[in-house]
């Protein structure tokens, strides 16, 4: 007797979803300065509150039996909503039993890009939102510029990462590799000491990264410890079939939340003003 090929062992959901949630943090492009953060799963409520400490400034000289200054420890916060981004695509019979291409692996791969895409746009959009903010040109005076921003940051400690990467559009990163010229430090040279992948290149120890996400002017600079990528759940794949129309149905969703949880970490980069005249 002839074997017959049914759908349900083309499309599996679960195999599916597992592909694309192995895959996903990969193709989040922005994860490296966002790590996702799995503590919400399983937990209750539609929003997330992320404490800020604020420093308690540095200690002071204590003279031969004088009482210590004791400070109090106090705290800003936010509050962030959790959404969820899905997308789906429509498998007709024939497309998926013609041998055409890999249909169901290609719906794979726009899913996961979909939804992974998504969050690099919150990732960015979040960034944007950060209270520390210069107006510069897109030179070489702007490593300059940012550090002395992150150096006069309220409640910044002094540490030991004094660097980390800077975001610009793909023109002006160009412009930037073009001035700094021996400068410059190509992304296959720099190894292990890699923090986001697809870097251009490294300048001043700064890790500059391209993204079309970015308009040209502006970007922004971001050490660890900046943003976080907070998942409610793992990615939940549903199929459903049209039995009229012979086709099938498959969707994936993810809730998430994009949070920026230390202010001082991270500059937005605005576009310079032209003075008048």
């Amino acid at each position: 007797m002839p074997s017959v090929t049914k759908l349900q062992n083309l499309i599996d959901p679960e195999v599916m979803a597992a592909i694309i949630s192995a895959q996903l943090p990969k193709a989040i492009k922005f994860s490296g300065i966002a790590p996702i953060d799995n503590t919400l799963e399983g937990q209750p409520g539609s929003t997330i509150t992320v404490p800020k400490f604020k420093y308690i400034g540095d200690a002071k000289i204590v003279a031969e039996g004088e009482p210590i200054q004791y400070e109090q420890l106090t705290t800003d916060s936010a509050k962030y909503t959790i959404q969820k981004a899905g997308i789906g695509v429509i498998l007709t019979d024939e497309a998926v039993l013609s041998g055409y291409g890999d249909p169901v692996g290609e719906a794979q791969r726009q899913v996961r890009m979909s939804i992974a895409s998504k969050v690099d746009n919150d990732i960015v959009d979040t960034a944007m939102t950060a209270p520390l903010s210069i107006e510069h040109e897109i030179n070489l005076d702007l490593i300059d510029a940012l550090e002395a921003t992150f150096v006069d940051a309220p409640d910044n400690f002094e540490n030991v990462d004094t660097t980390g990467v800077l975001f610009l559009s793909y023109k002006d990163a160009a412009k930037l590799r073009k001035e700094a010229m021996n400068g410059w430090t190509r992304s296959s040279e720099l190894g292990d000491r890699i923090l986001v992948t697809g870097a251009f290149g490294e300048l001043f120890g700064w890790e500059i990264v391209r993204s079309q996400k970015i308009e040209d002017g502006t970007g922004f600079a971001v050490k660890a410890g900046a943003l976080k990528t907070y998942l409610k759940r793992q990615l939940l794949p549903e199929t459903g079939r049209d039995m009229d129309r012979k086709l099938t149905k498959f969707n994936a969703d993810q809730h998430y939340s994009v949070a920026l949880v230390d202010e001082s970490r991270i500059v937005r980069i605005g576009a310079a003003t032209t003075p008048e005249g």
